[in-house]
């Protein structure tokens, strides 16, 4: 499975905006900081406001901030907010459909999707917060899902 740019771009920009709860931030900080264009921004910050996650707030020293607590907020539902085939509806070669390999690829894909929604902002925050425990953190996290059972 592969996350569209703009899925990419989205999660780090929502991360960006964790670090700034109390704050609007605006889109020209965004772009600067995450090294994207503000009309790109402006695209995925229409999707992201559509399904409640960020709300903005007019006027001088406006911008935009999260809607919702970061423990509310999954990874899966920002990818899903921004990207209108979702992790489950990724397409299948023809050659899969109606054989056991069609069935493993779409379940593989179920258990990514159910992955990403168990990862919530807070978390990803955390990681990223704390730069003395990201590397550990990552390191573990890698060690972990080259593991089989």
């Amino acid at each position: 499975m592969k996350l569209s740019s703009r899925a990419h771009y989205a999660i780090k920009t929502v991360l960006e905006l964790s670090t700034h709860v109390d704050e609007p931030v605006t889109l020209a900080h965004l772009a600067q900081a995450q090294n994207i264009s503000i009309s790109y921004l402006e695209q995925i910050f229409a999707l992201l406001r559509k399904c409640d996650i960020v709300k903005s707030a007019r006027g001088p020293g406006g911008g935009y901030m999260l809607n919702k607590p970061l423990t509310e907020i999954t990874i899966a539902s920002i990818v899903k907010a921004v990207d209108k085939a979702t992790v489950k509806e990724t397409s299948m070669e023809p050659d899969f459909n109606g054989s056991d390999s069609h069935t493993l690829w779409l379940r593989l894909l179920e258990l990514i999707g159910g992955y990403l929604d168990s990862i919530s902002l807070a978390e990803l925050h955390g990681l990223y917060t704390t730069p003395d425990a990201t590397q550990s953190n990552i390191e573990t996290e890698k060690a972990k899902s080259f593991q089989v059972a």
